[in-house]
């Protein structure tokens, strides 16, 4: 054999012992997945319905006060947020999470007036307080503020969502260490 066929001869041999190596192995099992977490006392927050409070000058919230339905934004901002332990929160204890901490929350003043970015400041402020079995209660006061708002919609519903979404994330935070007397957001 010449010089050149013998060289191909080589490549080829090559490859196919290459690719013969190659698919020798078979498929491989996929690892499995490890068990997705569930809700737990450990890892879980109760967190019922949002309800509105006083405001400091005594003068009761209620829904006709809110137009924007700030307790379930909020509620969602906190489920978001939420980083270990508390991986979970759900709105009424069940058997799998017997004992887990109660997060009470209420509205305690909205400044929301229409117009948007053009309608003034919008505020929400809030008093909650966590209820631990074999604790004693710690309580927040939180609130936040937005006066400007660059990007769109700039209507008044959405400047509040941004609001009460960061104020979901004070309070995802503040239950990692939960201090008595916290005053979380602008306070």
């Amino acid at each position: 054999m010449n010089a050149p066929k013998k060289l191909l001869v080589i490549a080829t041999l090559s490859t196919a012992l290459l690719l013969t190596a190659c698919g020798s192995r078979g498929p491989t099992a996929a690892e499995p997945e490890p068990p997705a977490p569930s809700a737990s006392a450990h890892n879980t927050v109760i967190l019922p319905a949002v309800t509105y409070g006083q405001t400091a000058s005594g003068l009761q919230l209620g829904k006709s006060d809110d137009t924007c339905d700030v307790p379930a934004s909020l509620v969602q901002a906190i489920r978001e947020q939420l980083e270990a332990p508390y991986e979970f929160a759900v709105s009424a204890p069940s058997a799998s999470v017997a004992g887990a901490p109660t997060l009470r929350v209420q509205v305690t003043d909205i400044l929301a007036n229409a117009g948007g970015m053009y309608g003034g400041p919008k505020i929400v402020q809030l008093r909650g307080v966590l209820e631990r079995p074999g604790a004693a209660p710690s309580h927040f006061d939180a609130k936040r503020q937005m006066f400007l708002h660059f990007g769109l919609p700039r209507s008044t519903c959405n400047m509040v969502g941004r609001v009460t979404y960061s104020l979901g994330g004070d309070i995802a935070a503040w239950l990692q260490e939960p201090v008595d007397g916290a005053q979380l957001g602008e306070l």
